[in-house]
């Protein structure tokens, strides 16, 4: 059965410029009344894996809140108005947090990072013979965030240690490494 639930009433219980939370009653196909279904709506986000010249992956260093502290992740960051596709804000995203350019881009995936409650997408680049050709130009609460270019082979060890403590980003940086033919 392909049925998806039926929306009875929807809520909105917050809305800002960055989440959209709201409650749905539904009813599934089977007549079960759920309520409330809490969905949340973000902008949908990007992934970059890029990679330099001589074999390193681009890593930024900072802040993430609501766990408390650092972690080592690819750069990326969500879509906003000004951005006509996913693809141009990979690019921004990437000089922006890197001061890196790329010669070379390709979309590996768009998938769901949570699609029980959360409606947005996550798209990954895979982004070549990326070089340092500017300053970082960083938003705000970004403050501190560097950047790390490291030997893939150590980002790919370090990956079942916690290296990189993001799921979705151990998930882009496998799946765009895999298309790079840079796993053994």
């Amino acid at each position: 059965m392909d049925d998806g639930w039926k929306v009875v009433e929807s809520r909105t219980i917050l809305q800002d410029r960055w989440l959209n939370l709201r409650a749905d009653d539904c009813l599934t196909p089977g007549g079960v009344t759920i309520s409330p279904y809490y969905v949340m709506s973000y902008p949908d986000w990007i992934n970059i894996v890029a990679i330099t010249p001589d074999d390193r992956l681009l890593l930024v260093r900072q802040y993430r809140h609501a766990a408390g502290k650092f972690f080592l992740e690819i750069p990326g960051g969500g879509l906003d108005e000004r951005d006509a596709d996913s693809e141009k804000a990979a690019r921004r995203e990437l000089e922006e947090e890197t001061g890196y350019i790329a010669q070379n881009w390709q979309l590996i995936s768009t998938l769901y990072p949570n699609p029980s409650s959360h409606t947005n997408r996550l798209h990954t680049y895979l982004a070549t013979g990326a070089e340092q050709k500017y300053q970082q130009r960083l938003d705000a609460g970004e403050e501190g965030l560097t950047v790390h270019a490291l030997p893939i082979a150590e980002v790919l060890d370090g990956l079942q240690a916690g290296l990189i403590g993001q799921a979705l980003h151990v998930s882009s940086i496998l799946l765009a490494l895999r298309v790079a033919g840079r796993l053994g």
